[in-house]
């Protein structure tokens, strides 16, 4: 979740855009360092300073207790700022990279099947998450439920995604509480752009440099997360002492087994669907460079070339792998959903809203899928998918630093899902498009005319 940010400053959303944005996004901060160099301590600077400042947010808030209040104005003020940057961020940065594809109609065939496969893993992702929270619990120690989640209406499951979808007048769109209508506004918007060819060149570039003005903004004033969230975290643990501490010592204890099962077994059954046992053994072979390069520098994109390197040698056509690989290091975020439902349950348990039959159930899912597949490609899209979980369920603003600290200490695994999972995607479409033996050809660098 929190490696969204690098990801898209390392690689384009889509293939073969107008102004070539994967080559240049990655240099707008005017940074010379490549992902792939920012390694070790270097990757993990920014979430250790977070966890600092918090850490000291939350000790103070053990000592003195009531007396910290007077740093939740701190908090309140980073959170205002960060709400505002939100809604413009999301829309320039999506209809802008939309908008800037200039010709899909050569792999459409490939996004079909790479768009059913993200999907599909991530809401396999979120029912393993729901199953392991409901057989090992929740840390609901904390009572939160004084600081008031409105009341939410009870509607059927057609009105909810009626709601969630979209709003009945504009000024609604441009607004944090609707973010999944704000989405799919700026997808529209994107697609219009896109198909007035020669026209839309100009609102292409137009969209495409305000997501940079944007993405820059929340750049800076992420740097003063540490504060913020810190001063709002001093006001938590004194409010309600060490049972806060507890939770996240339970969070981290269920999330990363998880973590573990889901690596070994469910990436091991995707990849023995693509190519049976040979498929599994040789994607572990493959992976483990990958894989330690997406931990040690917490970012998909900086794994992308070793992606690329391990795909050939599984035989993964190049056609499929150099489409796949990038795209699905902006929008493959099976371990992003993972970490997303637990935060909706957690947060829903801590604040008291409850969960009534199986509609509220796949509604989670929904917003779990959409969150880690749409919102994850924005940059700094931790903030923009917690927010619009916070409009989705009716939480508090409260609940949004629970979230972003939880998010940092998820992080890494997240990452080596969402990177290890865009090998074994590559391997399940080359098995749709090439068939049962297609690891046998060794065709990289085209597909059979056949199955193209």
């Amino acid at each position: 979740m929190g490696e969204s940010k690098e990801t898209v400053e390392s690689s384009g959303t889509m293939p073969q855009s107008r102004a070539d944005l994967g080559r240049e996004e990655g240099r707008e901060d005017g940074s010379k360092q490549s992902p792939q160099k920012k390694g070790g301590f270097g990757a993990y600077q920014e979430p250790l300073l977070l966890l600092l400042f918090v850490t000291i947010g939350a000790i103070l808030g053990l000592v003195f207790r009531e007396k910290v209040a007077f740093l939740k104005p701190v908090g309140q003020i980073f959170l205002n700022l960060l709400f505002t940057l939100l809604v413009p961020l999301i829309f320039f940065s999506i209809s802008g990279s939309i908008a800037n594809v200039s010709d899909t109609n050569k792999v459409g065939k490939l996004l079909f099947y790479l768009i059913l496969i993200f999907v599909s893993t991530a809401a396999i992702a979120a029912v393993l998450m729901f199953t392991v929270v409901h057989f090992v619990g929740l840390d609901t120690r904390l009572n939160l439920v004084s600081e008031a989640v409105e009341e939410v209406k009870k509607t059927d499951m057609a009105s909810q995604i009626v709601d969630m979808f979209t709003v009945s007048d504009f000024p609604l769109v441009i607004s944090r509480a609707h973010i999944l209508p704000l989405i799919i506004f700026s997808i529209f918007t994107g697609m219009a752009v896109s198909l007035m060819g020669k026209e839309g060149e100009y609102v292409a570039n137009f969209l495409n440099q305000w997501s940079k003005v944007f993405y820059k903004m929340v750049s800076l004033l992420m740097k003063l997360a540490p504060i913020g969230i810190g001063a709002y975290f001093a006001d938590l643990t004194g409010t309600y002492g060490i049972d806060l501490i507890k939770t996240y010592g339970r969070a981290l204890l269920t999330f990363y087994p998880t973590v573990i099962v889901y690596f070994f077994l469910f990436l091991g059954f995707y990849a023995f669907l693509a190519a049976g046992p040979w498929g599994v053994k040789n994607f572990f072979r493959v992976i483990f460079l990958p894989a330690l390069t997406a931990l040690g520098t917490r970012s998909s994109a900086a794994a992308i070339p070793l992606q690329l390197e391990s795909c050939d040698d599984l035989g993964v056509p190049r056609e499929i792998s150099s489409v796949v690989i990038p795209t699905g290091a902006t929008c493959h975020m099976d371990g992003a959903c993972l970490a997303t439902v637990y935060e909706i349950l957690l947060v829903s348990a801590l604040f008291g809203h409850s969960f009534h039959g199986i509609g509220d159930y796949l509604y989670a899912i929904v917003v779990s899928v959409v969150a880690s597949v749409a919102v994850s490609s924005v940059p700094g899209g931790g903030a923009a998918m917690e927010t619009m979980i916070l409009a989705a369920f009716g939480f508090p603003p409260q609940a949004l630093p629970m979230m972003l600290m939880l998010t940092q200490l998820f992080d890494a695994g997240c990452t080596l899902l969402n990177s290890c999972g865009d090998t074994v995607a590559s391997m399940l479409i080359s098995r749709i498009m090439l068939g049962k033996d297609w690891y046998k050809k060794k065709e990289n660098g085209k597909l059979s005319s056949e199955n193209a």
